[in-house]
């Protein structure tokens, strides 16, 4: 029986000494830890007893506070209830959930439908033209930019036609009135050089 104890003992300061070398190699790392706290120095602080005085001054705090008492009481039950698989489980039972698939079942069906499209056309959107999209905007940027460009110079040629229009109107219009003049002057000097007829 002793042997027993002895042995569940030793299996249990293996798995003690097991964790504290991981929690080194986290801590420390790749450092050499003898050289950062010598196994002959004494440590200032002991981690049990700081630990221990840690411990003590929370208890003093939450002494005689039944409120504070009662929280940490129900710590694990808070954790419990923080646990969204817990709330879901709590809140939604097996059949609830199965409503919700089924009435989702139009849509659940229309996502399939969609993965399965992309699903065929996976090649051309795994292609090479597709995968260049990235490299090519840059270029398509500078397009861009010819483009507004253009266009600016379109608008302001089309203006410039526009005034040239208007201009070449307005002269029509003058000269129109001056011929209709002219035409009516020489009406009248036709009319005054003719003779007149005598009255006999």
């Amino acid at each position: 029986m002793t042997l027993v104890v002895k042995m569940a003992d030793t299996v249990q300061l293996d798995g003690v000494e097991k964790r504290i070398s991981a929690l080194e190699s986290i801590v420390f790392g790749n450092a050499d830890k003898d050289a950062l706290y010598p196994k002959d120095k004494p440590p200032r602080i002991q981690c049990i007893e700081s630990l221990l005085a840690l411990q003590t001054k929370i208890l003093a705090s939450v002494d005689g506070k039944k409120k504070t008492e009662q929280v940490f009481a129900n710590l694990p039950q808070l954790r419990q209830y923080m646990d969204p698989a817990y709330t879901d489980e709590l809140i939604l039972s097996d059949e609830a959930k199965s409503e919700i698939v089924l009435a989702e079942e139009d849509f659940l069906n229309r996502m399939a439908s969609q993965l399965q499209v992309i699903k065929e056309n996976e090649g051309a959107i795994n292609s090479e033209h597709v995968r260049n999209v990235p490299k090519l905007s840059e270029k398509l940027q500078e397009l861009s930019k010819i483009q507004i460009k253009q266009q600016d110079e379109t608008a302001e040629v089309t203006e410039e036609a526009a005034k040239l229009i208007d201009s070449y109107n307005s002269t029509i219009t003058t000269l129109s009135k001056i011929f209709i003049q002219w035409d009516e002057e020489l009406t009248r000097l036709e009319m005054a050089s003719k003779p007149k007829k005598s009255d006999s």
